[in-house]
């Protein structure tokens, strides 16, 4: 049997080699979206692309996509110096927080010279990155916004700061459960508009009744974490880690009522909650709100179903 000849852009010595297989770009698509995740949220995915075949060496597959250069791994933990054993964070970064990590040290503590250094270094893996997301027919631009973004998070989540990574985490684990879900029923998932894309962003036309909800331009501000559509119906995914207080939860979800009033009757909000504690705040925010039960989802990620 021939071996696979390699490009040049997959023969570098530092990374290795690996062809992609549909089940592996379907993992970076999903991954793409949810921006982090961890390892049983992409074997939701990698269950649905392969049939439910070979999940049992699905980690061994990650971690070859993360040698190749394809995908960045980082500990769950919050920070590289705390102790502690977490699911490995996933995530389609540049490279550059992959290979900061190498050299031991804080970002913070990383001279010029050094930086250009991890630059060099992490330049293979990057072209990587990119070649496999312009296969799944990515635009560009949105590539390198992505890349960006992901790195930046990724370095302020190795360096112990607040990146909001958990957050993503949380949002990426709701997302590949009911998305499973629905493509176990042979539904797609179309139209996703990710974490800094997705905007539900509407004017207000009674400024003056509901001055509270409005920003000095007369909308009414909304970006969810996730819009997409399953069967026609479409979603905006709110993940609550359990940091926000009442007063600004209550906020956000008058803001989505009053879209639900005027705007937009037709769309399901689903609030993915860290905790039942959480849950049960989001309930009674609901409940003074007088807000449609079917309108607004609340739940745990493995409590809540989309479909039926």
């Amino acid at each position: 049997m021939t071996e696979p000849r390699f490009s040049r852009l997959h023969r570098d010595p530092a990374l290795l080699p690996l062809v992609l297989q549909d089940r592996d770009l379907a993992v970076l698509h999903d991954l793409f979206f949810f921006r982090f995740a961890t390892t049983p949220a992409l074997l939701r995915t990698a269950e649905w692309a392969g049939g439910g075949a070979g999940l049992q060496y699905f980690v061994k597959r990650l971690t070859a996509l993360w040698k190749a250069g394809y995908i960045e791994r980082f500990a769950g933990r919050q920070s590289a110096y705390l102790r502690g054993s977490e699911p490995f964070v996933y995530t389609i970064g540049s490279g550059k927080a992959t290979a900061a990590v190498r050299t031991g040290l804080r970002p913070m503590d990383i001279s010029p010279e050094r930086w250009r250094q991890v630059l060099r270094e992490a330049a293979p893996a990057r072209d990587r990155a990119r070649y496999a997301l312009g296969l799944l027919g990515i635009d560009a631009a949105e590539i390198e916004r992505v890349l960006h973004n992901n790195t930046e998070l990724a370095l302020r989540h190795y360096a112990g700061e607040g990146s909001g990574v958990r957050h993503r985490v949380l949002a990426a684990d709701c997302l590949s459960r009911c998305w499973l879900d629905a493509r176990m029923r042979g539904q797609r998932i179309d139209g996703v508009l990710p974490d800094g894309v997705a905007d539900l962003t509407f004017q207000e036309p009674e400024p003056r009744r509901f001055r509270d909800l409005i920003t000095a331009q007369g909308v009414v501000r909304i970006r969810p974490d996730c819009l997409f559509t399953i069967a026609g119906t479409r979603y905006a995914l709110e993940a609550e880690t359990g940091t926000s207080n009442a007063a600004k939860l209550g906020s956000k979800l008058a803001r989505y009522a009053r879209r639900l009033a005027v705007a937009d009757p037709c769309l399901r909000v689903v609030v993915c909650c860290a905790t039942d504690a959480h849950c049960r705040l989001v309930l009674d925010i609901l409940q003074h709100l007088h807000v449609p039960v079917a309108s607004i989802m609340v739940g745990q990620a493995d409590s809540l179903v989309l479909t039926r």
